[in-house]
């Protein structure tokens, strides 16, 4: 079988660095960790994990990085989908701090892992976040001065109008936020590679073999349609495709569905002139970037009722246009979409279930570069150290209700909320 025929048509699967498959679980083994979930939360794990001697199954229920961590956005990004201020504000300045420290670690793991493991992934540096109203262009410059000031995070500089058109060909914007550090790549290359490197280090991987049914106890037990893990500790990593596996993590998060863009090749017409990725401060947010190929990917749409769209390239293709009319006849040569978790904090979450039993997600947009992270911590946690595992495991989360007839009109509520938002104001 191909593997054009395994994951779901998009750009990225045809620029994909393709792994071998891996096998299907058909016995019953052991291991001291069996990880739920092969995207980029679980890889970055298993990693951690080996490089501390433990033994570490890893299960994934399609092909590895078939969910969100292989259609996301791309941008791999420093601090959280709550802005920068709300952060401070909500936790306090030194709480506050080291959940920055933390989300800026994650974009040094990763380019780390890029380095050591050789992956092959188009990271490239460089994003801005961008004011489409005076209350938004406040909002960035309270970030900015945080960032110059206690957080000391020279990455940061704040672009004008003029300077944001003259790297990106677009009037839209009063100016922005921009981060040298911040930066965006293939993730289902990304991670792929990660798991080739989790490979290498010695973790046992399955694809196609989905987990069942969790049996608590000590060791727990871990179902699959054909074989079974037994583990001592467990790391439920799905995000948005937990499928009622663990209904105490599941009432956390909400799988919402979003739609990614892929124009045809731009050649002298492609209007960011310096590779970086950029995005605005609405709720219902564009975001984009230039590919390696010259194109641009062009993401945001959702859908009230996680549904699909017959007319998503298009959507995607006008917003498009709002930010550059000058690609008034571009047509897009690609497009798809996916399922991404959201909290009603805004924050992620990694926590202790009790039992041993751990999970990570619920990265509300971020998760390209807080996975890195939540592997590092979930690791040190398990191994007897968590104090960097407690500054995200105190983070409270509100509950959502997990009955279907449920979760699709308070979805629709907050989107429609969302919007409504974004159009008011000044």
């Amino acid at each position: 079988m191909s593997i054009s025929s395994q994951y779901i048509d998009s750009y990225y699967q045809a620029t994909v660095n393709a792994l071998p498959e891996q096998p299907i679980l058909d016995q019953a083994i052991e291991a001291d960790v069996c990880i739920i979930g092969g995207g980029m939360t679980g890889l970055n794990a298993a990693i951690e994990l080996r490089q501390k001697g433990f033994s570490v199954v890893v299960l994934e229920s399609q092909r590895l990085a078939w969910g969100g961590s292989g259609r996301n956005g791309g941008q791999c990004l420093v601090g959280y989908c709550l802005g920068l201020r709300e952060v401070d504000e909500t936790y306090g300045p030194e709480w506050g701090k080291q959940l920055w420290d933390l989300s800026c670690e994650a974009i040094d793991i990763a380019r780390d892992r890029i380095e050591k493991f050789n992956i092959d992934c188009d990271f490239q540096q460089g994003y801005i976040e961008l004011a489409l109203k005076k209350s938004q262009e406040t909002e960035l410059k309270s970030w900015y001065d945080l960032k110059q000031g206690r957080y000391d995070y020279p990455s940061a500089s704040w672009w004008d109008k003029d300077k944001v058109n003259q790297v990106a060909h677009t009037e839209r914007y009063l100016g922005g936020l921009y981060d040298s550090n911040s930066a965006h790549m293939h993730p289902l290359n990304y991670t792929l590679g990660l798991a080739q490197a989790a490979l290498s280090l010695g973790a046992t991987i399955f694809e196609n073999t989905p987990a069942v049914k969790l049996d608590k106890g000590n060791p727990h037990i871990i179902h699959t349609p054909k074989g079974q893990v037994k583990a001592k500790q467990v790391l439920l990593a799905c995000n948005a495709y937990l499928d009622g596996l663990n209904r105490k993590a599941q009432s956390v998060v909400l799988p919402v569905v979003s739609y990614i863009g892929v124009t045809e090749q731009l050649g002298d017409r492609q209007p960011i002139s310096n590779m970086m990725a950029m995005s605005d401060l609405n709720n219902s947010l564009d975001y984009y970037r230039p590919t390696p190929d010259g194109r641009i990917l062009f993401g945001g749409v959702n859908h009230p009722f996680n549904g699909e769209y017959s007319d998503s390239s298009e959507r995607l293709r006008q917003r498009m246009i709002t930010v550059f009319p000058q690609l008034a006849d571009v047509k897009m040569e690609y497009h798809w979409g996916g399922l991404f978790a959201v909290t009603r904090s805004y924050m992620p979450q990694i926590d202790h279930l009790g039992n041993d039993i751990y999970v990570a997600h619920g990265y509300t947009g971020h998760g390209v570069g807080l996975t890195n992270i939540a592997g590092k911590v979930v690791a040190e946690a398990m191994a007897g150290t968590a104090e960097r595992f407690d500054v995200f495991a105190k983070i409270k989360h509100g509950w959502i209700p997990t009955p279907e007839v449920l979760r699709k009109p308070a979805l629709a509520m907050a989107i429609w909320k969302a919007r409504l938002e974004d159009s008011l104001g000044k």
